[in-house]
Parts: structure tokens; C-alpha cells; sequence
């Protein structure tokens, strides 16, 4: 009898439908979901750390450090900082235009500064 119970189990698992396991179907969060601001929203946040993308060019690069350069959008311009690793071989002129996410350092004494994570050529 024992045999025939073991048995019955071992086909019911055998017939039973295979249990896939679930994943998410859908849009992944990226920095991309982030709130998109503009230069001027950028400046006058207040909250630091805050992961914010932007829309713009990068018009030229500071002399002063070779991973921060001027971001320039329709509202003003900024200096962010760009590790060589953000830029992923991608490469960038000032006529080309790129989604750029990242977290804002809010200052007391100076302008805010911001802190890139990812890039993004648009076409």
C-alpha cells in the first residue's frame, strides 16, 4: 500500500503543471523615472541628495577639475560633475543633447552642485 501512495505522488507532481517562477512584466525603475527638473528647479531645491534628471548640453568642460563640466539648458547653467565611467564611451559635443540623472548637492554659500549617475544621448 505504501508503494502505491508513493507512486499516486510521484505522478501527481509529474502531471502536475510546471510552477515557473514570477517575475514583473513591465517597466523597470530607472533613473529615467526620476523627477525631470530643469537648471532654475535644480538651483533652488533645498533638500539634498534629492535624484533629479535634466535635459540640456554640456557646453564646455571646467578647467579647474577634469570631471566637472557646464550644463546648460532653455532655464540656465550649471556645473555638474561627470565621472569618465557616467560617460560609458559615449561621446558627447556641445550640440549634443542628453538626459542627465543624478543627486543635488544643496550649498549654503554657493550654487548647488550636481552629481551624475547616468547619461543618456537623445536622438
Amino acid at each position: 500500500m505504501k508503494t502505491i501512495a508513493t507512486i499516486a505522488l510521484a505522478a501527481g507532481i509529474a502531471l502536475s503543471p510546471v510552477v515557473a517562477e514570477a517575475a514583473f512584466q513591465g517597466p523597470a525603475a530607472t533613473p529615467d523615472s526620476a523627477n525631470n527638473m530643469t537648471v532654475s528647479d535644480v538651483l533652488s531645491l533645498k533638500l539634498d541628495r534629492e535624484h533629479v534628471c535634466m535635459t540640456g548640453n554640456i557646453v564646455n568642460k571646467v578647467m579647474t577639475d577634469h570631471e566637472k563640466y557646464t550644463f546648460k539648458d532653455a532655464t540656465g547653467s550649471m556645473v555638474i560633475e561627470i565621472e569618465d565611467k557616467v560617460f560609458a564611451g559615449q561621446e558627447v559635443t556641445p550640440e549634443t543633447k542628453i538626459r542627465i540623472c543624478g543627486e543635488v548637492d544643496t550649498e549654503t554659500f554657493k550654487p548647488n552642485e550636481f552629481d551624475a549617475e547616468g547619461l543618456q544621448i537623445l536622438r
